[in-house]
């Protein structure tokens, strides 16, 4: 397996089918097809991703079989989630975003060395803290996200179990647990 972590490239986006791949994702982990208010995103990679100066898309491709095997990407926390005793601002709390392998992949450190490279980016951009929500029941997720050591700042209890984490990292490359 001769896997490669890449920035996301508008020439790769037909190339390796992100789109559909990430469609295809999201109907695997979550059941659910196009629902405008929450894959904008997705319909829109090039925008919202690879434009703006302090956001970000990674691909992992299988370079044997010329294949999309997972993604991940990041962009400055751009939602008005009320999650108590938090103050996320664009400006120093980025947001992870359509972080997925496909299921024939995982515990092959694909997510790991994707979630590295989105880290990098941060500390390279000056984020103090990184943001996500997960799923209680999303495959493996929350285990991933702790053993990385982010920590949860909310559990919602709602029907999706809808889990808000996040992780203080700072530029020098060092990371500090909160």
């Amino acid at each position: 397996m001769n896997i490669q972590v890449m920035q996301l490239q508008p020439e790769l986006i037909k190339k390796y089918n992100v789109i559909d791949f990430l469609f295809s994702m999201i109907k695997t982990c979550y059941g659910l097809d196009y629902v405008p208010e929450y894959h904008y995103d997705v319909m829109n990679i090039e925008q919202y991703y690879l434009t703006p100066e302090r956001s970000n898309f990674y691909i992992a491709v299988d370079n044997d079989k010329e294949k999309l095997v997972g993604t991940s990407a990041i962009r400055g926390y751009d939602k008005d989630y009320h999650i108590k005793n938090k103050n996320y601002t664009i400006d120093k709390t980025a947001s992870i975003y359509r972080m997925f392998v496909d299921e024939k992949y995982r515990r092959c450190k694909i997510a790991s060395n994707l979630l590295n490279s989105i880290e990098t980016f941060c500390r390279e951009k000056k984020y103090s803290e990184i943001y996500l929500h997960t799923q209680k029941h999303s495959c493996g997720a929350l285990p991933f996200w702790l053993k990385n050591n982010y920590t949860i700042t909310e559990d919602v209890h709602n029907k999706r179990g809808t889990i808000h984490m996040e992780k203080i990292i700072t530029s020098d490359a060092q990371t500090t647990e909160k």
